[in-house]
């Protein structure tokens, strides 16, 4: 899977799973998804954890849920990325 297919999916994640009330053609993938950003709380954090390890078939591990990972929509595409590689070896 591409680095752009896996934004894709983490993208149509957010705006179609997760009440944040923005479009598809909205979600720039380098807002911040905090504070000035998103404004995304903990509890949405969580759901998206949960739906990106279905969606994906991974598990994020203890090293990645950090604010560095969810800083935006491109940084945790590419943790999913390294995981999805990970489990291909």
């Amino acid at each position: 899977m591409t680095s752009d297919q896996v934004l894709e999916r983490v993208k149509r994640i957010v705006v179609e799973d997760l009440d944040v009330n923005l479009g598809y053609d909205d979600l720039d993938e380098t807002v911040p998804l905090f504070e000035e950003g998103l404004g995304l709380d903990s509890v949405i954090v969580v759901e998206l954890i949960s739906f990106i390890e279905k969606r994906f078939d991974i598990e994020l591990g203890d090293d990645a849920l950090n604010m560095e990972t969810f800083k935006d929509l491109r940084s945790i595409a590419r943790v999913i990325r390294e995981q999805l590689a990970r489990q291909q070896v």
